[in-house]
């Protein structure tokens, strides 16, 4: 398994590739519904802080005391050692606003037979 320092500062901290397993525990805990923090979810655009907490060695809530810019340097070395974990996010999400349109549809679908 590969790994790489960043540095953050006067921190270093270590992003580290996923194995499949460990993808696939991901997407688990995705499907069980698990708590998500809207700020951790929002703050970069195509990982949350948690996901971001699973590819190094800082948990989500040590991530929060970087800011936005030094984060961006983290999730680029993450995106270039775990090119699976993005694809695979992004294949859930684009399946989830199928989803949801597809739920908005008949949901209009209804109102407009009422």
């Amino acid at each position: 398994m590969a790994s790489f320092p960043v540095p953050v500062g006067s921190k270093t901290v270590n992003v580290i590739e996923l194995t499949v397993l460990q993808v696939r525990e991901w997407i688990a805990a995705v499907e069980a519904g698990d708590i998500v923090d809207p700020l951790r979810a929002l703050v970069l655009d195509d990982c949350t802080l948690d996901d971001l907490a699973r590819m190094c060695d800082f948990s989500g809530d040590d991530l929060e005391q970087f800011t936005h810019a030094e984060l961006l340097a983290i999730r680029d070395k993450a995106r270039a050692l775990n090119p699976h974990f993005f694809r695979v996010r992004e294949a859930l999400a684009r399946v989830s606003l199928q989803i949801t349109a597809g739920l908005a549809s008949l949901d209009s679908t209804a109102t407009s037979q009422s």
